[in-house]
């Protein structure tokens, strides 16, 4: 039995401790917030692309400018191409 208080009351004290000196609860806002790019690091996201190549090279062909592809597999905003 003094062995189980010897290591309990320790254990029990620093729990104590610990529930004081609790972290603020998570915001997932600022958690996204602070994981996003800078915004010059965002400027392409101003482009206005084109969904369709029909449009676009209807759009090129009507102001003389070139065409930009871009493909990929994934979701664009998640950084991954």
């Amino acid at each position: 039995m003094t062995e189980c208080i010897r290591w309990f009351v320790p254990l029990l004290l620093t729990a104590a401790a610990a529930a004081q000196t609790a972290s603020p609860p998570f915001d997932l806002e600022t958690a996204f917030a602070a994981a996003m790019p800078p915004r010059e690091e965002s400027r392409w996201t101003l482009i206005p692309w084109r969904h369709s190549l029909t449009d676009a090279l209807a759009e090129s062909k009507r102001t003389g400018k070139p065409i930009y592809l871009f493909v990929n597999d994934g979701d664009v905003e998640s950084g991954r191409c």
